[in-house]
């Protein structure tokens, strides 16, 4: 459903019973649980499009580069939104990708597929999943994605990612608005990362400096940085500039995929047609002949789409030339405030390794 204004009575008994619930976990009538690991939340307050995976990827690679030689297991615990599977499912033990986009959602396979040392499971029940991960795999840390509403688990981090060129909308919840949660709800918060800024560098640490006065949080803000187009399906890669001047069809379906198309054209492509699709897109055959006609009729030279599409393309697809952008993230302000967050999170989980090792 679109959020519309003049829905906002719809919205008053929503709020309601999210504050109700959220002031029962705080007041102890629902519990929040204990895992014997170290847990980071990576989550947000409205629907969609924050970029929540390539920040978890992120702080999955920074956790990584931080632990140097004292390496630490770590772990994703995802709904798997989309996927058909039930139960704990094991995308990847670390290894080998094991799950499919249509068992276990494309988020999940994404994550798995770029960080290949981490253990990666799906289970609505996130207590139960980080669990699994800590008897079956001696994960030390466990990153919840998409967590901020699942307080069944403790967490040590919580972040929250707020889209930086519209932060709060029109601060309204669902239905009149975008928001799970009322803007109060950031008060559980330990970071608040705004992604997806543009602006100089100033411009931002000054909305930063705003918010952070504002919410009485450490914020921090981020932007998505194109760094290459990886032919689906082969080994090719080009630099992400070497789209600039080529004829392109461009599809995508992520919350905004606006954002997408956007980034090709400040990248030079020259956009032929853009196809948004459903968010968590199954690329069904209505979809399939839609996008290859438009490509011949197009007469583009590439296909163009975004990772988390990519997971889910079919092999007819993977004929043509079509290539998808790999994202990375930087962390334009605020970077130190993120990697203390960090290290204080390694820190606790070594003492406890050490504590352990002296019990037995």
């Amino acid at each position: 459903m679109k959020p519309h204004g003049w829905l906002w009575p719809l919205s008053i008994p929503y709020q309601a019973v999210v504050q109700t619930r959220n002031r029962l976990f705080d007041i102890g009538v629902l519990t929040s649980h204990n895992v014997e690991a170290s847990v980071i939340s990576v989550g947000n307050i409205s629907v969609g499009g924050t970029g929540k995976t390539p920040f978890v990827i992120h702080i999955l690679d920074r956790l990584d580069q931080l632990s140097g030689s004292r390496k630490v297991k770590t772990a994703v615990i995802s709904r798997g939104y989309k996927g058909t599977g039930t139960g704990t499912q094991i995308v990847s033990e670390g290894k080998h990708v094991r799950g499919t986009p249509e068992l276990m959602g494309d988020e999940p396979v994404l994550i798995a597929e770029s960080s290949k040392r981490t253990v990666v499971i799906t289970d609505k029940n996130r207590l139960r999943g980080a669990n699994v991960a800590i008897s079956a795999y001696k994960t030390g840390i466990i990153v919840l994605d998409d967590a901020f509403q699942h307080r069944k688990v403790s967490r040590d981090v919580d972040i929250v990612l707020l889209d930086g060129r519209n932060p709060l909308g029109n601060r309204r919840v669902l239905p009149a608005g975008f928001l799970r949660e009322p803007v109060s709800s950031l008060a559980r918060a330990d970071l608040i990362v705004l992604s997806k800024c543009t602006g100089s560098d100033e411009e931002l640490k000054d909305k930063v400096d705003k918010l952070s006065d504002l919410m009485k949080k450490p914020v921090i803000a981020t932007r998505v940085i194109p760094r290459f187009w990886h032919r689906v399906n082969q080994g090719e890669i080009q630099a992400a500039d070497q789209i600039a001047g080529k004829k392109v069809l461009a599809f995508a379906g992520i919350a905004k995929p606006d954002s997408f198309f956007n980034t090709v054209e400040e990248l030079g492509g020259e956009i032929t047609a853009e196809i948004p699709l459903p968010d968590h897109c199954k690329y069904e055959k209505k979809y399939l002949d839609h996008i290859s006609r438009q490509f011949v009729k197009t007469r583009s030279e590439w296909l163009v789409t975004t990772a988390k599409d990519a997971v889910k393309l079919p092999y007819i697809l993977k004929l043509l030339p079509a290539y998808y952008l790999d994202i990375g993230i930087e962390v334009a302000v605020g970077y130190e405030i993120l990697d203390e967050k960090l290290k204080k999170v390694l820190k606790e989980r070594q003492t406890i390794k050490t504590a352990n090792s002296s019990a037995k």
